[in-house]
């Protein structure tokens, strides 16, 4: 029983630092019209916070992005940059934390 207990304990435990970490991550996004990547210096750029949703990704899924994509951008490590075209915008979003 002490065994069965601990190996559920250590599943909740890792459930838990899961969940903990997500909410822990930033990103910063650059947003910009596809036909002015090369013309201009100006785009929308924002940084998003994880802690303002309660499960992982839910900023993208909000916004419309694709499975595909959302899987990548979860899969980041800090520092990383991925590019990614949507709606003849280019996305630039980059990890920081």
């Amino acid at each position: 029983m002490s065994r069965l207990f601990k190996l559920g304990w250590k599943r909740f435990v890792k459930a838990f630092q899961s969940s903990q970490e997500f909410q822990q991550r930033i990103w910063v996004v650059s947003i910009q019209k596809g036909d002015q990547q090369k013309k201009s210096v100006f785009n929308d750029t924002c940084l998003v916070n994880e802690d303002c949703f309660d499960t992982p990704m839910q900023w993208m899924s909000d916004k419309g992005y694709l499975a595909e994509s959302i899987k990548k951008v979860d899969k980041m490590q800090c520092s990383q940059v991925l590019t990614i075209e949507f709606d003849n915008y280019r996305h630039s979003l980059m990890r920081v934390k």
